[in-house]
């Protein structure tokens, strides 16, 4: 496959479904949702670039590419979190490739400027297990907030472990430099933007809201039960809400 960074993985048939994963990258995180989601789809896993040269410009060509690898024209797109940011940065410059747009727990300006750009410049200065100390902390806080087992969280630091310190720093920085509110109104393909109510990093519920106001075709689903890895959570199956917005 002629991708500069990442190979990707598929698995069940149907309509091409592409995961773009969250903060991590790994696209490994997506197995719970891939297992029920393969019986109607033909999911697209793959590995977000490493490093700290590039942009969205270059995920959005990505992603593009392994759509068009895999035989297709156009996919249902799923981004969780930074992933949704990507996600809904390809629909402006890809529209033509969106069959759907599902965006969870994200936001198309991340508030908190001065903590991202914090976050961000503390990520790249300080020695990295420090940070992941921290990480591991937090994250810890949000799988407990979505039940999630142990054996699951074992699988969860084990992909996380794999990203290198860099990585996490320049998708930081983008966080930091998005702001694409103000082109919503652009995307005219259908969008689901799915909300944990206990989400404690992102203000999920009304991020979704607002952005949801802004386009002219999209629907928001609240998981009242759910938080930021809502897509671990074993009571959320993300092809049932398909089904139920699909019809």
């Amino acid at each position: 496959m002629s991708l500069d960074n990442p190979a990707y993985k598929l698995e069940g048939s149907g309509p091409l479904l592409v995961y773009v994963a969250g903060m991590d990258g790994t696209g490994e995180l997506f197995f719970k949702q891939a297992r029920l989601l393969r019986r109607r789809y033909k999911v697209a896993t793959f590995r977000a670039r490493d490093g700290r040269d590039f942009g969205y410009d270059d995920l959005t060509t990505d992603i593009a590419s392994i759509i068009g690898d895999a035989g297709f024209q156009r996919a249902i797109m799923v981004g969780e979190s930074f992933g949704g940011t990507v996600a809904l940065n390809f629909a402006l410059e890809r529209p033509e490739m969106v069959e759907r747009l599902v965006i969870v727990n994200s936001f198309p300006r991340f508030r908190g400027r001065i903590r991202i750009r914090l976050a961000a410049w503390l990520t790249a200065h300080l020695p990295f297990k420090r940070m992941w100390m921290a990480r591991v902390v937090a994250s810890s806080l949000g799988l407990f907030v979505d039940g999630v087992g142990a054996s699951d969280r074992r699988r969860f630091f084990d992909a996380v472990k794999t990203v290198r310190q860099e990585s996490y720093v320049r998708r930081l920085e983008l966080i930091a430099s998005l702001d694409i509110e103000n082109r919503l109104s652009e995307i005219s393909a259908p969008t689901l933007f799915i909300a944990g109510k206990r989400d404690l990093l992102v203000r999920s519920v009304k991020e979704a809201k607002v952005m949801a106001a802004l386009m002219p075709n999209a629907a928001v689903k609240i998981l009242p039960r759910a938080g930021h890895s809502c897509l671990l959570n074993d009571e959320v199956d993300l092809s049932e809400l398909l089904t139920e917005w699909i019809g």
